[in-house]
């Protein structure tokens, strides 16, 4: 089974890691960073390869040469190059495991430049043995904010297993397609859901649980929904599940949806495991990313 992985809006990361309390408004000393070129589905096809599982990943890259580095990581790298750089993410961790991120807004797309990806993206769909389709992350500038309904919907008509992994407007609009699996994280989930939702550890996922088969009977549409330190949530076809996290020194709080999402994917979709066991496993490599 084929799986192509979407980044529309890539990036460059910058993670500064500090020995001492972040401070506002004063002079921080740091370490060299560590820099790397991401984006959500990026590092869903990065987890991926580190499981011995190739992927295609699509991207809108800039003329920076950026996308070389991406070409060393183990799989497979289908786009088109616009002219520009790469917007960078820069994220500040410090002493107390207190994040602060900053994100530009990428590259400006042209109507060209979508028409030839969209292009590209449909010869990539044309293959044999069945395919999976994530559509994850931000949508850059000068790219239509529903996007992601016109590319669910292709993928789904070219009879492919479509994932959605985004936020706001975007995963509003790419809804509308009904996409095969979304995999919000709380507050995403509760935006889209329009509730709140109670409660921690179990009484919160068995809250989420109840209103993730709700959305999902409503909707049509599965869900994946990680709730950070109080575990996950599949709500589908099959029924619904509930998986406590595991518990891991926490090094990295950056791609560790997208490693859960990687592994539930491969386990869930790729191996046909029921979907109680692919919520532990994917929550043990989850932890495994955290700690590395």
């Amino acid at each position: 089974m084929k799986i192509i992985t979407v980044t529309l809006n890539p990036c460059i990361d910058v993670d500064y890691k500090l020995t001492s309390p972040f401070k506002a408004g004063e002079l921080n000393r740091v370490p060299a960073p560590a820099v790397q070129v991401c984006g959500k589905g990026i590092n869903v096809s990065k987890a991926l390869s580190k499981m011995g599982r190739s992927s295609v990943a699509m991207g809108i890259f800039g003329s920076d040469g950026a996308e070389e580095s991406i070409r060393n990581m183990g799989f497979e790298v289908s786009g088109v190059y616009c002219t520009g750089s790469l917007r960078r993410n820069t994220s500040i961790i410090d002493s107390e495991g207190v994040q602060t991120q900053i994100n530009e807004p990428g590259i400006n797309v042209s109507d060209d430049k979508l028409r030839e990806f969209i292009g590209l993206y449909k010869s990539e769909l044309n293959c044999q043995g069945g395919c999976v389709v994530v559509l994850s992350g931000s949508v850059p500038p000068g790219v239509p904010k529903d996007i992601y309904r016109k590319l669910c919907t292709i993928a789904r008509n070219a009879g492919a297993y479509v994932i959605l992994d985004c936020d706001g407007e975007a995963l509003k609009a790419g809804m509308e397609a009904i996409p095969d699996l979304i995999k919000p994280n709380r507050e995403e989930f509760e935006e889209i859901d329009g509730k709140k939702l109670s409660g921690e550890g179990t009484a919160l996922r068995e809250n989420a649980a109840k209103e993730a088969l709700r959305f999902h009977l409503t909707n049509h549409s599965s869900v994946l929904l990680t709730l950070g330190e109080d575990g996950s949530v599949y709500a589908g076809p099959e029924g619904c599940c509930l998986c406590e996290a595991r518990r891991a020194e926490i090094k990295t709080f950056k791609g560790a949806g997208d490693s859960f999402l990687a592994s539930f994917i491969l386990h869930h979709i790729v191996e046909d495991k029921d979907c109680e066991m692919s919520l532990i496993l994917a929550s043990g490599d989850s932890a495994k990313y955290l700690s590395e």
